[in-house]
């Protein structure tokens, strides 16, 4: 189904999703093409809504300082979380959380500085563990590019680096990373810097000490993990598998240690103007996965797929 269709002129990307009492919420990008301005300018979040994903209401929400992100997550309590970026191609990049209720929009953004770490983005859902708010992002700590988990005691009022995935001197360079609880334990998917695809992996039992990165088997960008209410864990990504670039979904039903892989779309636009995906739980077995496409025009829209497993 189309969410946001093709639009001359148009770039729609990164979109995420969360169920939200009975609606389902999804917030994406949405600028202007520029091909010599990294996935174009002029970028503004944009927020759908939906108790049945057949009627869409959009809404604007006020921050447009060429955004690049629109990470949502939540529930918390009666909040959603919204993460957003403001850029400037090696000018700036500054990052920002909004908390605001379930039923209204964002209306005030805190800056995230993180002391020591040169912050490039958060990437992944924010999730609550013992009442602190947990993130992973990713940037430059101690001279190199790692993973980051982050934590907030204040409810996204004020962030500190609990830990760096990436051991001293590891490589490639890994960057976006999701996190998932697998029963007290901690799984980090990761993607690793060009000219690497390779997706990665690592445990830990408290969100501090991490094991080594490994493979994970296959090639990718964007991983989103979450686990689903029969125990699987479901994985999104840009999938990098095919001669075509495109959005896959994996499937483990032992924690993580392997993977069933199947492909929800291809696209023939450039590598980096598709790919980014996030999912929903709809019931049992039932996946409602959003994700942005492009054609040879290079102009991205905003679609999704309702996935029976």
């Amino acid at each position: 189904m189309i969410l946001s269709g093709k639009e001359r002129g148009k770039y729609k990307a990164f979109p995420t999703v969360v169920r939200a009492g009975n609606e389902v919420v999804v917030a994406y990008r949405e600028g202007f093409v520029d091909p010599t301005k990294p996935h174009g300018k002029n970028g503004k979040v944009k927020i759908l809504r939906s108790s049945d994903l057949e009627e869409w209401q959009e809404f604007e929400t006020p921050f447009n300082d060429n955004e690049l992100d629109a990470i949502l997550s939540g529930p918390f309590d009666n909040r959603l979380a919204l993460v957003t970026r403001s850029y400037e191609h090696k000018r700036r990049n500054d990052i920002y959380i909004s908390l605001f209720k379930i039923n209204s929009l964002p209306k005030k953004r805190v800056q995230v500085v993180i002391d020591r770490v040169t912050l490039s983005a958060f990437f992944g859902h924010i999730f609550e563990l013992n009442d602190t708010l947990i993130a992973s992002a990713y940037g430059l700590f101690e001279g190199q590019t790692t993973p980051l988990i982050l934590a907030s005691p204040d409810k996204g009022e004020s962030w500190k680096l609990k830990s760096a995935i990436s051991p001293k001197g590891f490589m490639p360079s890994l960057n976006e990373a999701s996190i998932v609880n697998v029963d007290g334990k901690f799984l980090a998917i990761m993607r690793s810097q060009e000219p690497s695809y390779d997706l990665f992996y690592s445990f830990s039992n408290d969100l501090q000490n991490w094991d080594e990165p490994k493979k994970l088997g296959f090639l990718g960008h964007a991983p989103i993990i979450k686990k689903l209410s029969d125990g699987r864990l479901a994985l999104v990504f840009r999938d990098l598998n095919d001669d075509l670039p495109g959005v896959g979904l994996a499937i483990s039903s032992d924690d993580g240690l392997n993977w069933a892989l199947i492909s929800i779309c291809h696209y023939t636009g450039n590598l980096y103007n598709g790919g980014y995906a996030d999912f929903v739980e709809l019931g049992s077995s039932r996946l409602f996965v959003v994700y942005y496409t492009s054609d040879d025009d290079d102009e991205p829209w905003i679609e999704a797929k309702i996935i029976d497993l």
